[in-house]
This record gives structure tokens, C-alpha cells and sequence, in this order.
């Protein structure tokens, strides 16, 4: 079952919260709210009535007690124990008059008493911790603390095991271990810190990562969970500030609650492209698609064809220049039905901006070669001869860039607004970044109700992401892949949902 971390928002990205009875590591800078993340989680498991225990490196009882004054921890409640441990310079029975690093908590008291303390080594450390147990939470602040028993990062690694072991095993404990995060960008030979070894990261069972930037010149906090073995957690980056309860994560919710929500979806027959959607295409609303010239838009814009045509709607096309008319024809009479038949059925418009298909065919409209096609009167004549059908309109805007400008492109939008689009009528706008300046895309986002960018990356795979939408998986990207049968494309589904291609 999951433990609870004190967060509402931070227990629905780890799908529920933190796995019981394993050790996560949460790293970040300074004042990145680590330490407060770690007392938070033990409040919570005090509410529960569970016995936890405060673990510092760092700080004595006093200093922790000021760290935290500012939130509505219990820190003397009956239920928590605090206590500190740290490497100091001194003697051990051992080594007689060499002085060596001794273990000794942050108070001041030694293991041994008198002048003689223990070794800082991990089987002294483990042996004054066990006296703390059983608990039910433990939290570690930080393991950065330590790094002083040495350089050698195979004894290190060996106390961070014999540290996860004790508090997972003996203590029956879930854990937190904080640690400080590297400098971003430093070079491995170079990083000082505990979190940025393979000793700390890959040793716990997951990582929770938190760091600040700057946000149009203000300073924000942020939180992922890096990794999470065993748990479908959200990828995305939510946002940290502080209340009196410790850190508060946000957002809650990244689309509109139900009310806002459209009751209805025209699906896009790519069941992950749905569920990252929150059900497809919102019907009688508009989408944008953008792309980078290499991610394939196709399939989605095919999809969507053979869907509208089994809903008895008409469809109006305005091709990329990338797709040849042979090609185009191919691809729709093979999923979608015999073109010429549909646009003889006026169940199909071909507006040829690009000025690269014959016009011998009815419903093929050539705005750049006859006077009588100019935009208007070609979406008239299409209006017209749908009759009472729905129609989805696929428009690729850079194709009418050699006839319209941005301004007449705007112009057009609001027309097609105004006097084309009926309630049930549904539109996709599609362009490649490149190819339109950075105002006309931002005029064409702003009018959509959802937004998807797919694009290949440097090592040659395909994602798409959710940028604007009034459900689904706001900000999430996913993986693309493609099949050999219909839908001909998949979409990776988002962390938490069942039925995902893995």
C-alpha cells in the first residue's frame, strides 16, 4: 500500500505515494525545501499515529527546531525522535593517540563517553541507530553528511546499502534520504556531492528531484520525480511554494475541473493519442498540430478522415505541399474510400492553395488559379454543397502562405468563425515551427481549444506533447511508434493508465 507523503498533489504523480518499505532520495540545491519535503512526510505519518524518526547530519535539535518554525511541525511530539549524527575529530579506543574522524551527535555527546568516541564508520553509525527502532517512517537529512568517512565510494556505497537495509529491514521503515544535487554541468572527476554518485541514486528505490530557475526574472521552485521503480508516476514538472503544512505542489489540476470540460470528443482511432487528449479531438472545437518537418503528421490527419466519413461528415482538405496529390489519393482511397467518389458525393473538398493538382475534378478548388476561388467563395461553395453534414476541416496553414499573408490568414480564421463553422463542425490546424513566424503561430494557438507538437529528436525518435487542452494529460510527452495495420500509429500511454504499449 502507499505511504502518504503529506502532499495531496505529490501522492497523485507517485500514483497513490511512496512504495512502503523502500528508501527514496530526494535531492536539490540549498532552498530547494528538501529538508522541509522530509518533515512534511514525517507529519504526515505523526497524523496517521505512526512512529517516526528525524535523522540530521547537519544541524542540532535547536537549529532544526528554528529550520522549522515557520510550519506547523510537531517536532516535540510524543511519537517523533530526533536525532543527530556527525563526523568530528577525535580519539578512538582503538587507535590510541591518533586523532581520527569519531562519531558523535550534532549535541555534542559521544558513543563511549569520557574522551574516547566510535569510529565514523558505517558499522558504528548502523549500531547508534539501531537503538531507534522499530519505526514506521524514517528520514535521513542528508547522506551528504556522510561523505567525510572517506573518498572511497565502494565503502560509501556500502553504507548507503547497510543504511537502506537497517531502515527498510530492521526498522520496517519507509525512508527518505536527502542529499545535495551536483552542480548542473559539472564534470563527473569534479562533482563533490553525494547525490550526484551512483551510491545514492542508484541504490534507493527512487529519486525525487527539486530545483529552483528563474521565471521571467522571478526565482521558482520546482519538483519531479526522476525515477520509481516498480510505480507508473507522472514524468511531468510541477511547481513548489511553501505554507504553513511544509512545501505546496502544484498544479492540482492542469486542465479545466469538469464543468469546463467538452462532453464530447471525436476519437482520433489512436487509442494513446485519446488518452493523452482526454478523448480525442474536441468536437465542434479546433486543434492545432504543429510539427517539425520530420515527425509525421499523417497518420493522425488519415485517422481523423476515416473517422469523419463513418460519422457522416464532410471533409475539407487544404494538403500539405510536402504530400503529392498521387500520394494523397493513394493514402485516401486506401483507409478513407475512393476520393473522386467522395468529392462527386460532396463528401470531400480539395482547396489546391499550393496550385498543384488538376482541376478536373468537382470539389477541387485552385484559389491561386482562378479568380472565382478565391478563399471565400471557395469555403461558400463548400458550406453549400455539404448540406446538413458536419465537417471536419483539415487545413495546412503554410500551404496558403504564397496567396495570403498573416494579416489576410488571420482575417480568414475569424471569417471561418463567423460565417463557415457550424456547432458540430470540428477543425485541425497544422504547420510545420519553421515555417511560420512566431505571431501567426501564437494567433492560431491561442484559438484552438487543444494544441499537440510531434517532433523527432536528435536520436531519431518520434514524441508528441500536450500543450493546450480542456482535459488529458496536459504538458505530457509521449513516444510515437508506428505499425504495420490500422491505426498505422501508436501513442505511448501516460503513467498510471492501463492498456499503455510498454
Amino acid at each position: 500500500m502507499p505511504v502518504q507523503t503529506g502532499s495531496e498533489t505529490l501522492d497523485t504523480i507517485l500514483d497513490g505515494g511512496l512504495p512502503e518499505g523502500r528508501t527514496v532520495l530526494v535531492t536539490g540545491g540549498p532552498g530547494t525545501g528538501k529538508s522541509t519535503l522530509a518533515m512534511q512526510y514525517l507529519q504526515a505519518g505523526l497524523d496517521a499515529g505512526e512512529d517516526c524518526v528525524y535523522i540530521s547530519t547537519e544541524q542540532t535539535f535547536d537549529e532544526i527546531a528554528d529550520s522549522f518554525s515557520d510550519f506547523a511541525f510537531e517536532l516535540d511530539h510524543e511519537n517523533l525522535t530526533v536525532t543527530s549524527l556527525h563526523a568530528t575529530s577525535g580519539y578512538t579506543v582503538d587507535e590510541g593517540e591518533e586523532r581520527e574522524l569519531t562519531l558523535e551527535t550534532l549535541d555534542g555527546d559521544q558513543m563511549l563517553g569520557g574522551n574516547y568516541s566510535a569510529p565514523f564508520e558505517a558499522e558504528y553509525i548502523t549500531k547508534h541507530l539501531e537503538q531507534f527502532a522499530p519505526a514506521d517512517r524514517v528520514v535521513l537529512d542528508s547522506v551528504s553528511g556522510l561523505s567525510a568517512m572517506g573518498e572511497d565510494r565502494d565503502v560509501f556505497r556500502r553504507t548507503i546499502l547497510d543504511m537502506i537495509r537497517l531502515f527498510n529491514d530492521e526498522f520496517g521503515a519507509t525512508t527518505l534520504f536527502t542529499a545535495e544535487e551536483s552542480q548542473p554541468g559539472a564534470a563527473q572527476q569534479d562533482v563533490k556531492t553525494v547525490a550526484a554518485s551512483d551510491a545514492v541514486q542508484f541504490n534507493t528505490h527512487g529519486v525525487v528531484r527539486l530545483w529552483r530557475e528563474i521565471v521571467d526574472g522571478d526565482t521558482h521552485r520546482f519538483i519531479e520525480v526522476v525515477k520509481m521503480r516498480g510505480v507508473d508516476h507522472d514524468t511531468r514538472v510541477h511547481e513548489v511554494t511553501f505554507g504553513d503544512g511544509g512545501v505546496r505542489v502544484s498544479p492540482r489540476l492542469r486542465t479545466h475541473p469538469g464543468e469546463f470540460v467538452p462532453s464530447e470528443y471525436m476519437t482520433t482511432r489512436i487509442p494513446g493519442l485519446d488518452t493523452l487528449t482526454g478523448g480525442g479531438i474536441v468536437l465542434g472545437g479546433s486543434m492545432v498540430l504543429q510539427h517539425d518537418g520530420q515527425a509525421n503528421p499523417h497518420s493522425i490527419l488519415t485517422n481523423l478522415m476515416v473517422e469523419a466519413i463513418e460519422r457522416d461528415m464532410a471533409i475539407a482538405i487544404v494538403p500539405p505541399v510536402e504530400l503529392p496529390p498521387k500520394v494523397l489519393k493513394e493514402i485516401i482511397d486506401e483507409r478513407v474510400g475512393d476520393m473522386y467518389d467522395l468529392m462527386a458525393n460532396d463528401r470531400f473538398f480539395l482547396a489546391d492553395f499550393a496550385n498543384i493538382w488538376q482541376n478536373t475534378r468537382r470539389n477541387v478548388f485552385k484559389p491561386q488559379e482562378h479568380e472565382s476561388d478565391d478563399p471565400e467563395t471557395v469555403f461558400e461553395t463548400i458550406d453549400d454543397r455539404r448540406g446538413e453534414r458536419p465537417l471536419l476541416s483539415l487545413i495546412n496553414v503554410e500551404a496558403q502562405l504564397p496567396m495570403l499573408t498573416a494579416d489576410e490568414l488571420r482575417q480568414m480564421r475569424f471569417w471561418e468563425e463567423e460565417h463557415l463553422f457550424r456547432p458540430e463542425d470540428t477543425s485541425l490546424y497544422f504547420y510545420n515551427d519553421d515555417a511560420l513566424d512566431e505571431a501567426l503561430a501564437a494567433f492560431y494557438q491561442n484559438g484552438a481549444w487543444q494544441s499537440l507538437r510531434t517532433w523527432v529528436s536528435d536520436n531519431g525518435l518520434q514524441y508528441v506533447k500536450l500543450n493546450k487542452s480542456p482535459g488529458g494529460y496536459l504538458g505530457s510527452t509521449r513516444l510515437v511508434e508506428y505499425m504495420d495495420e490500422p491505426p498505422y500509429m501508436n501513442v505511448l500511454n501516460p503513467p498510471g493508465v492501463d492498456g499503455g504499449t510498454e
